[in-house]
C-alpha cells in the first residue's frame, strides 16, 4: 500500500511546493525546496539540483511532478 500526500486531493496550488515553485522569474531565478536547489536558467529551463539529481525540465508543472516523484 502506497502513502497519499494530503495535496493529492486538493488543489496544488495550496501545497506549498507549488507556490514556491510559482516564485521561479526572472528577478528571483533560484529557490530551495528541502535539499533541492530550483534554477531558471537563462534558457527559461528550469533545473533541478541536489543529491546526486542534476535534471532540466521546460516549465513549473513539470518541476512540481518530478519533485512529488523524486519525494515519494
Amino acid at each position: 500500500m502506497e502513502q497519499s500526500s494530503w495535496f493529492e486531493f486538493v488543489e496544488k496550488e495550496r501545497d506549498p511546493v507549488y507556490r514556491e515553485l510559482q516564485k521561479l522569474t526572472e528577478e528571483n531565478r533560484t529557490i530551495h525546496i528541502a535539499s533541492y536547489t530550483i534554477t531558471l536558467n537563462p534558457f527559461a529551463l528550469i533545473e533541478i539540483e541536489g543529491n546526486g539529481i542534476h535534471d532540466c525540465v521546460c516549465d513549473i508543472e513539470t518541476c512540481y511532478k518530478y519533485l512529488c516523484a523524486v519525494s515519494k
